[in-house]
């Protein structure tokens, strides 16, 4: 029998932070509308926490649970914080009996595993919602962290492809630890199939995830291609591009659309790595070269838009290499270009800024973001050395791709004269054919197939 639609109970996990802000409380927000909702909670910004805590915005959020399952290192969810999770998750499965359970997936954490697992188990409905891009197939991101391993974890001289192997029996060990040793440490059955965090491969929607949602055709492929059965991928616009982009206008982006005091900005999107990897002969761009061309972009960017204040957002993991950059920003003497707190929530910066950029590796989901909160703006993704995942924004719709600092700056000029991407409203996107705009009618499709 079909519960009727105010009986439905659905568990909902925020996942990380910055993915939840961007694109997952969109999802809830429109849950909240219509079915009672528990939230797995990871610690939010203020702005969020105070946010879900609105009865106006969520009116059938019942409950929030706090959790802490991200940001913390595979070894120590060994013994007792792996414990901790489980009997977490269990417990709130014995307790609240969900009909639906909301993950970002079912395979990038521990906690979701076993959340999923339980879902199973008690007989919930496993949905797994996209939260940021897939910058490309798991086959060429497992290709990128190899070399990663490879140049940084293993750069004692020896020949690359030994160092490749290594990095790959690294990643095994870590599998094993993970998706084996773990669970049976508690009487659990290990992780089988053929999807791996760990070591990129597959995709979610191939553990106990019962169906995957994603933004687009583009990703639809992606997960395809990964292995993921179709009949388990249905297309989600991102909450952005339809009327739920309402919520994040009253809830974020009119705050920040204020008078600048006549003051004007470009964002440079900067990524958590400070080397990469060419793709034609997989060698090493150092951090040498890598900090010097950041410089350069900074450079280039202030000379064309001069009066501007160039920001450059750090992605939140950012390690202790921004020290090094500052240094060398502060040679160039101009007071116009600063780095602003990596914390910070990029789509204020998005907000107030003219154009955004995305410096290389450019594989940040705020480009993808930036667009749909700002389709009137200019986005843009640079790839000068052709490298490895530096293309996953090329043939984008609405987003700028350039391969040399020319190209760059005539675009830069280009733009200053006659921005021709200027929309005067911003407006959801029209749906597409066979897509199905908002999350509640593609949970009461799903709550009429499983009956």
């Amino acid at each position: 029998m079909i519960k009727d639609k105010q009986d439905i109970k659905v568990l909902f996990y925020t996942c990380t932070p910055r993915a939840f802000r961007t694109t997952l409380i969109g999802h809830l927000y429109e849950v909240a509308q219509n079915f009672s909702v528990v939230l797995l909670s990871e610690k939010l910004d203020e702005e969020t926490e105070k946010i879900i805590h609105d009865k106006n915005l969520f009116p059938k959020l019942e409950k929030i649970i706090q959790v802490d399952a991200v940001n913390k290192s595979k070894l120590a969810l060994f013994s007792k914080k792996n414990r901790d999770y489980y009997k977490l998750a269990e417990r709130i499965f014995e307790q609240e009996k969900p009909d639906i359970l909301i993950t970002s997936s079912d395979m990038h954490s521990l906690f979701e595993i076993y959340l999923n697992r339980l879902g199973k188990r008690y007989g919930s409905v496993n949905i797994a919602v996209q939260a940021t891009l897939q910058m490309a197939s798991a086959e060429r991101i497992a290709k990128w962290f190899d070399l990663a391993d490879a140049f940084l974890r293993f750069s004692f001289p020896l020949p690359l492809r030994v160092r490749i192997f290594l990095a790959k029996c690294r990643r095994y060990f870590g599998h094993f630890l993970c998706y084996w040793i773990f669970p049976l440490t508690i009487g659990e059955k290990p992780f089988f199939g053929k999807s791996s965090y760990i070591l990129k491969t597959g995709n979610s929607g191939m553990r106990d995830g019962d169906y995957q949602f994603v933004f687009s055709r583009r990703d639809y492929d992606i997960w395809v291609r990964d292995g993921v059965a179709q009949s388990k991928i249905f297309i989600l616009p991102h909450p952005l591009e339809t009327k739920t982009r309402e919520f994040f206008e009253k809830a974020y982006f009119l705050k920040n659309r204020k008078d600048q005091d006549g003051q004007k900005f470009i964002t440079l999107i900067l990524p958590d790595t400070e080397i990469g990897y060419r793709e034609k002969d997989n060698s090493l761009i150092s951090k040498k070269q890598r900090m010097e061309e950041w410089v350069d972009i900074c450079v280039a960017v202030s000379k064309v838009f001069t009066g501007y204040y160039i920001l450059l957002k750090p992605h939140p993991n950012t390690g202790l290499f921004m020290k090094d950059l500052e240094e060398l920003l502060s040679k160039k003497n101009n007071k116009n270009i600063k780095i602003v707190n990596s914390k910070d929530p990029a789509d204020k910066y998005v907000e107030i800024s003219e154009v955004v950029i995305g410096i290389p590796v450019s594989t940040s989901t705020v480009l993808f973001t930036a667009h749909l909160q700002c389709p009137e703006k200019r986005i843009i993704s640079i790839d000068f050395e052709e490298e490895l995942l530096g293309d996953c924004y090329k043939n984008f719709q609405g987003i700028d791709y350039v391969s040399n600092m020319q190209k760059f700056v005539e675009l830069l000029c280009q733009i200053k004269e006659n921005n021709s991407k200027n929309y005067s409203v911003r407006l959801p996107k029209i749906e597409k054919e066979n897509e199905i705009s908002t999350f509640i009618k593609k949970i009461q499709l799903l709550k009429n197939i499983n009956g």
